[in-house]
């Protein structure tokens, strides 16, 4: 259970920031599924072409889906947009 502060504010409770190694200034993505909503942590996009990219290094495959899935990340820092 979680109070809602001033300005909507939640704390995340400890145990579940370190089950997902939420640190400070850690992103977190918000969604409403079937009247629940649900907080997820925004992906690393670097960590993940790091680990696609290193050892034998990535198949085309690979680094066309992640070209594809952060796209409108990145268009939204392009365009300096929240």
């Amino acid at each position: 259970m979680a109070e809602i502060y001033q300005h909507g504010q939640v704390v995340i409770p400890k145990y579940i920031r370190d089950m997902f190694g939420l640190m400070p200034g850690a992103r977190v993505r918000f969604s409403v599924k079937d009247n629940e909503i649900r907080i997820c942590p925004e992906e690393d996009v670097m960590a993940e072409f790091e680990r696609l990219t290193s050892g034998a290094g990535a198949s085309f495959e690979e680094t066309e889906r992640l070209i594809r899935k952060t796209e409108g990340k990145r268009k939204k820092e392009w365009l300096d947009v929240p």
